[in-house]
């Protein structure tokens, strides 16, 4: 449904975006992990055709590009990107904006009441947009998107100033969504991606540096916090596996796969010896990634 081929942008000789690909289609929300400042917003717009890359190309459905007007109107009929608060209309109502999304991307406003129902803004959403607070100016974001419908939504920082609630059900939304879209949240939520997420590119020197699917057959560790004396007294009491993984400087991971139940009791005993840490057993999720590819950059 959308590829980037070699997508490749500079900003006065810093590169950005370094021959950039990705393949992505209907029915996945692709998260986007990564520091400020290193590519995720770029590659937002440059999907978006909000800038030009230097070189490269980004294709939707296998065959219409940013060639010409009459293509650009044809994509931009299947995509919206995430409004910023700084573009609301102080004096317009919630609804006043809503009806606006909806007019522009379906060519009507019928679903509209719908929207608000399902985002509880019923109580709030007549009134101005100046009366609103952070929290609510968020929620009307991610309902103009719901009002604007499109197969394709680009989502930064869809999360910015929600409270645990709102996180949660703007979270309920987007897996409601996703059957019949391709959406990608770019977000500093990194644990919640993991919820509702299929896959997370994680972007560093222009490029994707990893890419984490969720799926039932993710690796298991065994995971405990050591700082760096009590993990270099453990290399030198234990040998530990060749794939293990110390991240950041803080997080051991012993990898269970391929060990037996015997071993694995084992290891969990050793570890079980910093009875002051916290001892867990899972997959590698999105804040442990971020961690391992960009804790000397934060």
């Amino acid at each position: 449904m959308l590829k980037l081929s070699n997508v490749s942008i500079a900003y006065n000789e810093k590169v950005v975006l370094d021959q950039l690909d990705l393949t992505a289609s209907k029915g996945e929300i692709i998260g986007v992990a990564a520091p400020n400042g290193t590519g995720k917003t770029t590659m937002f717009n440059v999907m978006a055709n909000f800038v030009k890359p230097d070189s490269g190309h980004v294709l939707f459905n296998g065959k219409y590009a940013y060639r010409n007007e009459k293509e650009e109107l044809l994509i931009h009929k299947q995509l919206a990107t995430f409004p910023e608060q700084k573009d609301l209309f102080e004096e317009l109502s919630g609804v006043d904006h809503l009806k606006l999304y909806a007019n522009m991307w379906k060519g009507s406003t019928k679903h509209v009441k719908d929207v608000i129902e399902r985002l509880h803004m019923g109580h709030y959403v007549k009134r101005k947009v100046r009366t609103y607070s952070l929290g609510m100016r968020q929620r009307l974001c991610f309902a103009m998107m719901m009002a604007a419908d499109t197969p394709v939504m680009l989502m930064d920082e869809v999360m910015n100033g929600l409270d645990v609630s709102n996180v949660a059900l703007i979270s309920d939304c987007l897996m409601e969504m996703k059957k019949d879209k391709l959406i990608f949240v770019a977000s500093h939520l990194l644990e919640n991606l993991d919820l509702y997420a299929d896959r997370v590119l994680f972007l560093k020197d222009g490029k994707f540096v990893h890419e984490q699917k969720f799926t039932d057959e993710n690796e298991t560790f065994l995971k405990i916090e050591l700082d760096p004396g009590q993990y270099e007294k453990l290399k030198k009491e234990i040998k530990l596996p060749t794939d293990y993984l110390y991240i950041a400087k803080h997080l051991l991971c012993i990898p269970l796969e391929g060990l037996s139940i015997a071993e694995q009791t084992k290891w969990i005993e050793r570890m079980l010896h910093y009875n002051e840490k916290e001892l867990t057993v899972g997959p590698l999720g999105t804040v442990e990634y971020y961690d391992k590819y960009y804790a000397e950059m934060v």
